[in-house]
């Protein structure tokens, strides 16, 4: 057997390559926190200072399904800048067959394909997770269940 070499780029979380440093995070939400995503986005990583922009490279999003199923109606997830009105940078992730279920779910979050955004709107701007449907997600009396988001994203110096 002996050594085996070879001649590829291997990754790992905090380096720097191609220009961006590579990260991932995860953060879990409470039956509270996920049935008040409407009015309060939860932040998945933080500004990254002066210079910086994040690029959201995509996730997935794990439901510990409670005693109680979540309900919603109109809900769903994005990944945004900032906090609620700012750019999406996620697809929409449809909520309905994901967060009501009985059963543990699994769902990806996609990164959007051209997601515009100005200076002032993306350099030094956290990434959030939001409710962008018309009203909160409901359900989960017994405020069991758990939404966990798994993600991974660059650190880019802007260059402006």
């Amino acid at each position: 057997m002996g050594v085996q070499k070879f001649k590829q780029r291997v990754m790992a979380a905090g380096i720097v390559q191609g220009g961006g440093e590579l990260r991932y995070g995860e953060v879990v939400l409470t039956s509270a926190e996920v049935k008040a995503l409407r009015a309060t986005p939860k932040t998945l990583a933080p500004a990254p200072g002066a210079g910086k922009v994040l690029e959201f490279l995509g996730g997935l999003a794990f439901l510990d399904a409670g005693t109680n199923v979540f309900a919603e109606a109109t809900a769903n997830l994005a990944v945004k800048f900032t906090n609620g009105s700012g750019v999406q940078v996620s697809q929409t992730v449809e909520t309905t067959g994901f967060i009501d279920q009985a059963a543990d779910t699994v769902t990806n979050i996609l990164p959007k394909l051209d997601s515009i955004v100005s200076k002032a709107n993306g350099e030094n701007q956290p990434l959030v997770l939001q409710n962008v449907g018309a009203g909160e997600i409901t359900g989960n009396a017994a405020g069991d269940g758990v939404l966990r988001v798994k993600f991974a994203y660059r650190i880019h110096q802007t260059g402006f």
